[in-house]
C-alpha cells in the first residue's frame, strides 16, 4: 500500500511539473504573438458611455472626468492571458506619455480586487496608473467579449478607435495614432 501512495505522489508530482511548463510554454507563444501584433488602430468617432472605476484606495471615477484629455483607456484582467502578455507594451506606451499632461491612462482591472492590482503591479515592476471596476459599472456597448478591450478617446470625450484582444501597444502607430488626436483637438 505504501509503494501505491509512493507511485501515486511522484505520478502527481511529475504532472504537476509538466503542466508547471506547458502552461509557462504556452505563456511565451501569447506573449510574443501578442508583442508582435500592432492593434491597427482605425480612426471612429463615436459617442462614449461614462465608466465609473475606483482608484485602488476606493475614490470613485469617472471616464467623464477626462474630458479635455486624450484618453487611453484598458479594461483587463489579471487572470486574462493576453491582458498579462501586452502589459509591459502598455507600460512601455505609458512611459512615453507620462509627463505629458494632454494624455490620460487608465489601466482598468474588472474581476480583482485592488489588493490582487497592487501585487500584480509590484511583481511585475509595473508604475501605471491602476484602478478596478465591477462588471455592473461596465457599459454594455464596452463588452467585447475578449479581453483586453482598449479605449482612445480623444479631447471631446467621444472614442476615437477601440480594440478587442491583446496587441502591441508599443508599435509607433500607436504613438503617431495619439499624436494625431492631441493635434487635431487643439
Amino acid at each position: 500500500m505504501k509503494r501505491a501512495w509512493e507511485w501515486i505522489g511522484g505520478a502527481f508530482l511529475a504532472l504537476c511539473v509538466l503542466a508547471a511548463f506547458a502552461g509557462f510554454f504556452l505563456f511565451h507563444i501569447v506573449r510574443r504573438n501578442v508583442e508582435s501584433r500592432s492593434p491597427g488602430l482605425v480612426a471612429v468617432s463615436l459617442p462614449a458611455p461614462d465608466l465609473a472605476f475606483q482608484t485602488l484606495d476606493g475614490q470613485e471615477r469617472h471616464l467623464s472626468d477626462y474630458k479635455g484629455k486624450v484618453v487611453f483607456l484598458d479594461l483587463w484582467g489579471t487572470w486574462c492571458i493576453q491582458c498579462v502578455a501586452e502589459m509591459p507594451t502598455v507600460q512601455a506606451l505609458y512611459d512615453r506619455y507620462k509627463n505629458d499632461p494632454r494624455v490620460v491612462f487608465l489601466i482598468v482591472s474588472r474581476l480583482d480586487t485592488p489588493q490582487r492590482v497592487e501585487r500584480y503591479a509590484r511583481l511585475g515592476h509595473y508604475s501605471l496608473p491602476f484602478f478596478v471596476t465591477r462588471d455592473e459599472d461596465i457599459p454594455s456597448s464596452m463588452y467585447f467579449h475578449q479581453y483586453p478591450a482598449t479605449f482612445l478617446y480623444s479631447k471631446d470625450g467621444r472614442i476615437a478607435a477601440q480594440h478587442a484582444g491583446g496587441a502591441d501597444w508599443d508599435d509607433p502607430t500607436v504613438s503617431a495614432f495619439i499624436n494625431g488626436l492631441e493635434i487635431r483637438a487643439n
